[in-house]
């Protein structure tokens, strides 16, 4: 990846391709569409086959199988939603969709639409952050592999993608109406907290991740500190493509 990819022509195309402020336009089609073969077959290795096998095309193919398909046939069936084409990838990214559904479905519960009516932003940030985490628990010990995987050249755009819808479900349901560039830079913000506590999480051996908890806090602090910094949209971009995936790249060679 080089930074000629993101000068200012490539941004300005990228900007244009950004989807609308959710603020206005948050329509809420379901994030995964259980109906399709390729989400069954996913569904099922997820469900059965990752907590043991982990993000693997063996998970897939053995899914495939139980539900009456033959094993071999998985490549054949998917509409591979990612460039490189591998059951790995789309496992992964199965994942991320449905901790986001799921967060939806969670958003919808009169558990959150009574308890946190009243609560700020910052303080249902802090939450939805933690409890998107705490998803990740039953793969814990596959996730660095998954996310060296997830910032290969042939699948940083789909990751990031993903990394950015995640913040800003989060940042509208917990309660942002913003409309001009702090849109941008507020889920940003939040991107690049979510993918610093996901990486501090690998390392924390507290119960119930009690220290990443205290991270995101710490992190939050900051930014309600420090306040919303990108000013353009060219920044944010340049950020986006480059800091995060330094960030995973830094941390996972720590080990």
């Amino acid at each position: 990846m080089t930074l000629r990819l993101f000068g200012k022509q490539a941004s300005r195309s990228l900007a244009g391709s950004i989807r609308s402020y959710h603020s206005f336009y948050h329509v809420n089609p379901p994030i995964l569409d259980l109906s399709t073969v390729e989400n069954q077959v996913l569904d099922k290795a997820y469900e059965e086959y990752v907590p043991e096998l982990g993000f693997t095309k063996e998970a897939v193919e053995n899914a495939s199988y139980a539900i009456g398909l033959n094993d071999n046939s998985a490549n054949a069936l998917f509409n591979f939603t990612s460039s490189s084409k591998d059951l790995e990838m789309e496992l992964i990214l199965f994942h991320l969709k449905k901790c986001r559904q799921d967060l939806e479905d969670f958003r919808k519960t009169e558990t959150f639409q009574n308890e946190f009516k009243d609560k700020s932003e910052t303080d249902k940030l802090r939450y939805l952050i933690n409890k998107r985490l705490a998803m990740n628990q039953p793969v814990l010990k596959f996730l660095p592999k998954a996310l060296g995987h997830m910032i290969l050249p042939t699948n940083i755009a789909k990751s990031l993608a993903e990394l950015h819808n995640l913040s800003d479900d989060i940042t509208y349901y917990a309660g942002d109406k913003s409309t001009d560039f702090t849109w941008y830079s507020k889920r940003f913000s939040i991107s690049g907290l979510f993918v610093q506590s996901e990486l501090f999480m690998l390392t924390d051996t507290t119960k119930d991740l009690s220290d990443t908890a205290k991270f995101v806090d710490s992190r939050l602090q900051e930014i309600d500190t420090a306040g919303y910094v990108y000013n353009s949209v060219e920044e944010w971009l340049f950020f986006n493509a480059v800091s995060t995936v330094n960030i995973v790249k830094s941390q996972l060679a720590r080990g």
